[in-house]
């Protein structure tokens, strides 16, 4: 079984073009935003932590103030947190770069990456879902985010959505690749 694609240009393959782009634009932002609770805060630059801030600010963003804090009802946040860190940043290097190259060999761990990377983001939105709605001003949190605006759920919504929706996009359209491999391989038996 080869390596590579019928065709290796990637301009002859718009869905790799953009799972390489979509993959390559997630690595900066989940090594400066996403993984800042991860890091030792010494090595944070501040520019990334004023950002951080600044988001959280116009966001109340429930899930980076939950993976911020020590809190035990946030644990799973940081796990995921971790998860991300572990098992996503060399899918989104190995990934981008092989669907570049036109390689088959990375439609398996780019499956394992869209189904867990929409399963954490499913949980994050249905964090985001679960919290209540209340028109400015909001009551004060105890642990992270009691309660959003509309605009602030519209935002959180906006920016999440979309690594729920390409993940789901990347595992199905990998997992048709990978059954049409099987059974081509099984034909040529």
């Amino acid at each position: 079984m080869s390596l590579h694609t019928a065709s290796t240009d990637i301009t002859q393959r718009p869905l790799d073009l953009f799972y390489a782009l979509f993959l390559a634009f997630h690595l900066p932002t989940t090594l400066a935003i996403d993984l800042q609770s991860l890091y030792p805060q010494q090595l944070v630059p501040s520019f990334l932590k004023d950002f951080l801030h600044f988001w959280i600010s116009i966001s109340n963003d429930p899930i980076l103030q939950g993976g911020n804090t020590d809190s035990p009802l946030w644990a799973w946040i940081r796990s995921f947190l971790a998860l991300e860190a572990v098992g996503q940043i060399p899918v989104f290097i190995f990934g981008s770069y092989g669907l570049y190259k036109g390689w088959k060999s990375v439609q398996i761990p780019l499956l394992v990456y869209g189904v867990s990377a929409a399963t954490t983001t499913f949980a994050c939105l249905a964090t985001v879902l679960a919290l209540p709605v209340h028109a400015p001003p909001l009551p004060p949190p105890l642990i992270g985010a009691l309660a959003l605006s509309p605009e602030q759920r519209t935002i959180l919504l906006a920016a999440y959505t979309p690594y729920l929706i390409v993940p789901i996009f990347i595992a199905c359209d990998m997992a048709g690749r990978v059954t049409k491999q099987s059974s081509d391989h099984r034909k040529m038996q």
